[in-house]
């Protein structure tokens, strides 16, 4: 191989040497921190004919371009410019030009690729009570944001307390997170103890309703469910009861892989049937998995309400492997040991992922007062790319390249 000597300005990702081959078609950089990092030229050359992330320096005219042949590439020759890599391809005569630490962050190797895509942290109820809560006046401070987003990445649960109590303060606390998501419900889903005559359309059942709820992900009847909720309570229960409760659901998913692995096979290849038909306005309905994990097969979501799962629409050898899995998995779900019960106070938030964390309800006394919690929810993609630009805003160039998964909508 052809080396050459180079240097970073940025003292994370040094390279020791830099070699090229032409006969495997691969630029090697060892760094030193001893990883070695191999580019074929054909991903070194992307940027030449796919205008990628909306690169500035393409012509206007580049459109409609097709990836040339991976062995036609030639390199010519290899330079140093600063903290970046120059190369002259003699083939085209065209040369391009890579940031080393463009190049280290993205560097296509198994291990670097496994980096960005880290593993969720799996807790229990108990594990949960220990969670730190951030304060709603902090949430201004970039440090403090980014500290409750890598929370919610990495468990899926973050507290806030002493949110304001006046209705629609979640609504101005969103902004912090992203877009808020419309919905049938509007942007701002209020959940009141109403006497029952005034309840409309949605009269005795879901979260309007005073009777208890069994741990569910929110509207996995939407092909695109959910992603990021924002719970707040405004008014507790005055008799003491409506306690929330929160639960791990990968970690559910994980268990039952451990005990039960044909199981965890059926709910991870199979799709099910989500509906909503509770009213007028509801006649939603899509297939999907009740476990979803990524390539590597790492659990990155679950989508799991007993109240929007309609009798299995299964082939007929199917219908009782269906149950079966279900029973096993609702059985890890509801498992005591898993959750996290907690009677809100006023001014209480949570912030969950919704496609990981489950939620529930204990039964509550309607005729004792009011109980008033609101409800906002943010798209997945949205908060996660707010995470990555804090990272880079308070320093953790660490975290500001890692892959945010596709959470329920993963696809092994």
């Amino acid at each position: 191989m052809a080396q050459a000597h180079l240097e970073s300005s940025d003292p994370r990702y040094v390279p020791t040497s830099i070699a090229h081959d032409q006969a495997s078609r691969i630029v090697e950089i060892t760094w030193t921190d001893g990883h070695i990092s191999h580019f074929p030229f054909i991903w070194l050359r992307h940027f030449t004919f796919l205008p990628s992330l909306g690169r500035p320096d393409q012509s206007g005219d580049d459109w409609c371009q097709l990836p040339e042949e991976p062995g036609a590439a030639i390199l010519g020759s290899l330079m140093s410019e600063s903290s970046a890599i120059a190369i002259h391809w003699s083939h085209d005569d065209s040369t391009t030009r890579h940031d080393l630490v463009w190049l280290r962050d993205n560097c296509p190797s198994a291990k670097a690729r496994l980096a960005r895509q880290p593993k969720p942290n799996l807790w229990a109820g108990r594990d949960a009570q220990d969670f730190d809560w951030f304060e709603a006046a902090d949430l201004d401070d970039p440090v403090t944001r980014f500290d409750l987003f890598q929370q919610v990445r990495d468990y899926g649960l973050a507290l806030v307390r002493n949110v304001s109590v006046e209705p629609g303060s979640v609504m101005k606390l969103a902004h912090h997170f992203g877009p808020v998501r419309e919905t049938h419900h509007g942007t701002l889903f209020d959940i009141r103890s109403l006497p029952q005559d005034r309840q409309g359309p949605r009269v005795g059942i879901g979260a309007t309703a005073s009777n208890s709820q069994a741990p569910h992900t929110d509207e996995g009847f939407r092909h695109a469910t959910l992603g990021i909720m924002l719970f707040h309570c405004l008014k507790p229960d005055p008799s003491g009861g409506g306690a929330s409760m929160f639960c791990d659901g990968i970690a559910a998913a994980e268990a039952l892989r451990d005990s039960d692995p044909e199981a965890f096979e059926f709910l991870t290849t199979t799709p099910l049937i989500w509906a909503a038909e509770r009213n007028p306005e509801e006649r939603f309905r899509t297939r999907a998995l009740a476990i979803a994990t990524d390539g590597a097969g790492v659990v990155r979501g679950v989508r799991v309400a007993d109240r929007t799962l309609p009798p299995v629409d299964l082939d007929e050898d199917q219908i009782e492997p269906a149950y079966r899995a279900l029973r096993l998995f609702f059985a890890e779900l509801y498992a005591p040991n898993r959750i996290f019960e907690r009677v809100l106070a006023p001014g209480d938030m949570a912030v969950f992922d919704n496609q990981r964390v489950l939620h529930a309800r204990r039964a509550f006394d309607r005729e004792a007062g009011e109980r008033h919690i609101q409800q906002v929810s943010i798209e997945r993609d949205e908060f996660h790319n707010r995470f990555r630009q804090l990272a880079e805003q308070v320093g953790r160039f660490d975290l500001s390249n890692w892959e945010p998964d596709a959470g329920a909508l993963c696809q092994s």
